[in-house]
């Protein structure tokens, strides 16, 4: 069984997320008045994370406070009293069955307010900006973290979840759920982008293996860009799909997105020779297919099934559809395994990894604190994978036999691979307004209308503009 990608798209966002320009602005304003910076810094860390058996919170004895987040009082006997409500993306309606489960083995009544991707950010906003209690627990992109944490929105589980329990957690899944070494939210599920590639076409021009970094994929792209048919392709749409590929190449380079004080850098030595690489590809090689500046990841999931391309970076959720004759033309062809990486990088990949919060304006703290132990546990990550496809966030059952047997496609440890080499875009208070101007800018190096450097130049300046107009 193999991932469902939600809504089109799992990890990614869409093209202009969905998010009103009232609701940025208004989430803005509250990042302002908590007095948060616009980009983490480096001299800030949280405490050490509390061990399992002495969580933060109520240790007097007596009754137990519901509304506090005491990891050591999730066992008492007073939450199953508790109702709690869960906001999540739900359109199909088998994750509500599922958590159905939490209810029968805790006694905590659950309420699941099902929406879709779409609707998801304004909805958390909303209840936000009117200090509503409607929600006590919310799925979190990772795009969120540094917006909900400065802005006040979600509890800081750093020093309540226990250290031995993170430590638990896939890179991919830990990473994207943090902001400034703070932990948003719970891990939810594992997700990263991934490298495909087309075993008999790669044979035919004379590769028995794939790249394992970008200047033998470039190498090899030349040798497979022939007959109408070319090496790769991409979602370089103009759309946040272009962002995810391009933190995973600036990452694979050397770069970051942050110099060592904290602030925001786009336009980073790293970034810039990433930029140059993918330009090259598309404007000087021609070893990608033209169309990919119009594509998104779903155009490029078509392409490959259809033979047009021979490589390429895609979210999971591939198979069984490349094997399936009636939607691929490559059948029994494909295979999965770690994009490639440059000099000391093995590998990097932008994570698509979510979690789930709790709201700071939650009457039922406790209960929902219970819920995030469940939820990231073996009860609800194994049928989470079994059932629905979706990629758990505990290390421990990528060996798990109820796993292995569900994953019919044979691929799970080389998805697995990836998600120790997730990376995430700058989560960063304000990214889900400036995201647009960076993915403008890399489209116009891609597009031959500015040179790289020239294009992250002009993207650091007005994405400076934008964080000094907010603040």
């Amino acid at each position: 069984m193999e991932p469902k990608r939600r809504d089109g798209r799992r990890g990614s966002v869409k093209t202009k997320f969905g998010i009103t320009k009232l609701f940025v602005i208004a989430l803005t304003f509250l990042v302002i008045i908590v007095g948060c910076s616009p980009a983490p810094k480096a001299s800030e860390s949280s405490q050490p994370p509390a061990s399992s058996g002495n969580a933060s919170g109520n240790t007097s004895g007596g009754a137990v406070d519901l509304n506090s987040l005491d990891w050591s009082k999730l066992d008492d006997p007073a939450l199953k009293n508790e109702e709690i409500n869960l906001l999540v993306v739900d359109t199909e309606g088998d994750l509500t069955k599922l958590l159905q489960k939490f209810s029968d083995e805790t006694g905590i009544k659950l309420k699941v307010s099902a929406t879709d991707y779409n609707s998801l950010f304004n909805k958390i906003t909303t209840a936000a900006l009117s200090n509503s209690s409607e929600f006590d627990l919310i799925e979190m992109d990772t795009i969120w973290a540094g917006q909900f944490l400065a802005g006040n929105l979600v509890e800081d589980l750093t020093n309540v979840v226990p250290a031995d329990v993170q430590s638990g957690f896939t890179q991919s899944s830990l990473s994207s759920v943090k902001y400034n070494d703070k932990l948003a939210a719970m891990p939810y599920f594992s997700s990263t982008k991934h490298f495909y590639w087309n075993m008999k076409m790669l044979k035919d021009a004379g590769y028995d293996a794939p790249p394992k970094t970008w200047t033998e994929f470039r190498e090899m792209s030349k040798k497979l860009t022939k007959g109408g048919k070319y090496a790769s392709g991409w979602s370089w749409k103009q759309a946040e799909s272009l962002n995810c590929d391009f933190v995973g190449m600036v990452y694979s380079f050397g770069g970051s997105f942050f110099k060592q004080d904290g602030t925001l850098e786009v336009n980073s030595e790293g970034a810039v020779k990433a930029l140059q690489y993918m330009t090259d590809l598309i404007r000087n090689d021609k070893t990608i297919d033209p169309a990919s500046l119009q594509w998104t990841e779903d155009d490029v999931s078509n392409a490959f099934r259809a033979g047009k391309i021979a490589m390429m970076s895609n979210w999971e959720g591939q198979f069984p559809d490349v094997n399936d004759p009636s939607k691929s033309q490559i059948v029994d062809q494909a295979d999965v395994g770690l994009l490639p990486g440059e000099g000391s990088v093995v590998s990097a990949s932008v994570t698509g990894s979510e979690g789930i919060a709790i709201m700071k304006s939650s009457k039922h703290k406790l209960a929902s604190l219970a819920f995030l132990k469940w939820m990231a546990s073996k009860s609800f990550q194994e049928p989470n994978f079994t059932e629905r496809g979706t990629y758990p966030v505990l290390q421990s059952l990528y060996e798990d036999p109820k796993v292995k047997e569900a994953d019919k496609t044979q691929t799970i440890d080389k998805i697995m691979a990836q998600f120790e080499y997730g990376q995430n875009r700058p989560n960063g208070p304000g990214y889900v307004e400036w995201a647009d101007i960076l993915s403008a800018e890399v489209f116009k190096a891609l597009a031959g209308n500015k040179s790289p450097k020239q294009a992250l130049d002009d993207a650091a300046s007005k994405i400076d503009q934008a964080i000094k107009k907010a603040q």
